[in-house]
């Protein structure tokens, strides 16, 4: 009895695989062959011969430059971060998100955490709010100091910097 099982099992495990080899069988008959074109290719997204030196209309996708300046977790009363500006990534984009329950007074400073503020990064972001800000020209090359401050010790968020060469890069 055992043996009359197992030959129905596999009589079952054969046919099972057997039905989708034949319907695959009959779907690949009606395939028309395969046809070659006669027209030639043509390049003429990019003319130029030399690949180096693009020519207008070439289409090119031109590589972006950026680089992280800082990330921070901030808390506590104050927190900072320190970055430095190299020559040809003079563009900056700045954002700071307050989680907390106190505003937060933020600065971007040049060449310490007390030296002149750089223009349009002095803002306070009241809780639940988000800065975001791109510099509108290039910054000169130096280390600049990110300052973070509230009034006691609430302070929660995160803070973010990237260093472009250009500002449609930010």
């Amino acid at each position: 009895m055992k043996n009359i099982k197992k030959a129905s099992v596999v009589s079952v495990l054969s046919l099972a695989l057997a039905i989708p080899l034949t319907a695959s069988a009959a779907a690949t008959t009606d395939v028309a062959p395969a046809t070659t074109d006669t027209t030639a290719a043509s390049q003429s997204a990019n003319t130029s011969i030399d690949v180096n030196t693009p020519t207008t209309g070439d289409h090119i996708i031109t590589p972006q430059s950026t680089q992280p300046a800082f990330d921070t977790t901030l808390g506590g009363q104050q927190s900072e971060a320190s970055f430095s500006i190299p020559a040809g990534m003079g563009y900056v984009k700045l954002w700071v998100r307050n989680t907390g329950t106190e505003t937060i007074k933020f600065a971007v400073h040049k060449d310490s955490s007390s030296g002149s503020v750089m223009s349009g990064t002095e803002v306070r972001i009241a809780p639940g709010d988000t800065f975001s800000w791109i510099s509108s020209s290039a910054w000169p090359t130096g280390r600049f100091y990110a300052t973070f401050n509230t009034s006691n010790t609430k302070m929660s968020g995160q803070a973010y910097g990237k260093l472009a060469s250009t500002r449609s890069e930010l």
